[in-house]
């Protein structure tokens, strides 16, 4: 569902900031369970990598288990379709550091239909990196774990019945002492987001026998919202504004080009180029009359170069 008022594009990279800060964050506490459905193992090292190259991001997560291997591990929530070149360019630039392909994996964590490319062939070179459907997982099998980042991906995993899934990672959180426990419900809350499952989260969490303020999270999306929306406001009158002044300084040359080209004909034209260096409609007034008033073109390029160098 999408923020009434906030640009698509916005509300995207905004969303996907908030997802990828709760994920990376989840995953890097080592949800064992799930790393082991992911990978095949479920103990490592995390691996915190700054590829040289600026224009390139820093990869969502390195992780290398015991034998060395390693996995490099990216996430999505829309289907992006430059991603193959980017894995491709990620195993380039991880092997250049490490001597070593990396195994690669992009989770796709969106409601939509998955549809990314992950695989090319091109003359002698195959590539491919693994794309895996969070929905592919039974949140059962994440259930089943004492560890509490295991439960909050669940929410992001298939399900059969969502309000007892709901209820069983909220059971997990329980136990949990009082900050620990809001901090993991929040996480839960942005999690949820993605799968349009806040409210729902929300009536469970208000009918769990603890105190929690859970109006955190809604004031923050409520001021963020309205910031949001505040500034588009903002923008747009500026821009009306600005676009109205850009209306009238056009006017306003196209009445000079035509005063010149009557008055000088095609050599009085040739001022227009520093005539479009004045941006003030003061300005292009007083030099209008200039023009009634002149008997030279080099009369007019004089008071345009002064014009120029006091500018």
């Amino acid at each position: 569902m999408m923020l009434t008022g906030i640009p698509g594009y916005l509300y995207y990279i905004i969303m996907h900031q908030k997802y990828d800060i709760a994920l990376k964050d989840i995953i890097k506490d080592v949800p064992r369970a799930f790393l082991k459905l992911l990978t095949g193992y479920d103990t490592g090292k995390f691996i915190d990598v700054q590829f040289p190259d600026i224009q390139f991001r820093q990869a969502d997560l390195l992780f290398q288990v015991l034998n060395c291997m390693i996995f490099q591990i990216d996430w999505q929530s829309t289907n992006d379709n430059n991603m193959l070149g980017r894995m491709y360019l990620y195993s380039a630039l991880i092997y250049n550091q490490y001597k070593q392909l990396p195994v690669q994996i992009v989770l796709y964590v969106g409601n939509k239909p998955m549809k990314m490319q992950s695989s090319m062939e091109f003359g002698l070179v195959r590539y491919a990196y693994k794309l895996v459907d969070m929905r592919e997982f039974d949140s059962n099998e994440l259930l089943c774990s004492e560890d509490p980042e295991d439960a909050l991906l669940a929410i992001l995993c298939k399900t059969d019945n969502v309000e007892d899934t709901i209820r069983r990672i909220l059971d997990k959180f329980y136990p949990l002492p009082h900050k620990e426990r809001e901090s993991y419900i929040i996480k839960l809350m942005y999690l949820a987001g993605l799968r349009n499952l806040v409210h729902k989260v929300k009536e469970e969490v208000m009918n769990m026998p603890i105190t929690i303020d859970i109006e955190e999270y809604e004031v923050f999306r409520d001021v963020f919202t309205k910031g949001l929306q505040e500034g588009e406001i903002k923008g747009r009158l500026e821009g009306k504004l600005e676009g109205k002044l850009e209306g009238k300084l056009e006017g306003k040359l196209e009445g000079i080009a035509g005063m010149l080209d009557i008055k000088y004909s095609s050599e009085g034209l040739e001022l227009m180029d520093m005539i479009r260096d004045i941006d003030t409609v003061e300005e292009l007034d007083e030099f209008q009359g200039l023009i009634k008033k002149s008997t030279s073109v080099a009369e007019l390029r004089l008071y345009l170069t002064r014009h120029s160098m006091s500018s």
